[in-house]
């Protein structure tokens, strides 16, 4: 029950701990694609360690306080939210990327208890539209099958 008790620290800590050892093998693992394929997810990863470090040395930077929030102060809704984030893994490989993703950005802040539409649904939306836009339309990447691809392809 102590895993359920971290402070808002602790777990900013971890979770930016966990992040940085999956940007490690991440990049290691790139290092495996055939020639210059690999350097893009290369560059992902540093960008991601990065964050991770940051992450870590704002919360070290933070004293700890003896009121500060506990991290899970509501078990029951990160539980949800660990099984949404898994139904979309299972999703996006049946319907695709982007209605998944809709829905996976519009419903964990519903299930974490943000209730704040009028910047949820934009910040969703145009976050999936940058991303189409990036790698679909400029660097012809292509995205999971999806059953929008018709729709897609008008993009290009």
């Amino acid at each position: 029950m102590a895993l359920m008790n971290l402070s808002q620290r602790q777990g900013d800590i971890g979770f930016a701990a966990v992040l940085l050892a999956v940007a490690g093998w991440c990049f290691f693992e790139s290092g495996n694609f055939p020639g210059a394929s690999g350097t893009y997810p290369r560059v992902l990863s540093i960008m991601l360690a990065v964050g991770a470090a940051l992450v870590i040395l704002r919360a070290l930077g933070r004293p700890a306080a003896a009121d500060e929030p506990r991290l899970f102060i509501h078990p029951g809704r990160f539980l949800l939210a660990v099984a949404a984030m898994i139904a979309y893994v299972g999703a996006v490989a049946v319907v695709g990327y982007i209605l998944p993703s809709i829905a996976l950005g519009l419903g964990l802040p519903l299930l974490l208890g943000y209730r704040g539409f009028s910047l949820t649904v934009p910040v969703t939306l145009g976050t999936l539209a940058f991303i189409v836009l990036v790698f679909f339309v400029i660097l012809a990447r292509p995205l999971p099958a999806d059953v929008l691809d018709s729709f897609l392809e008008l993009l290009r």
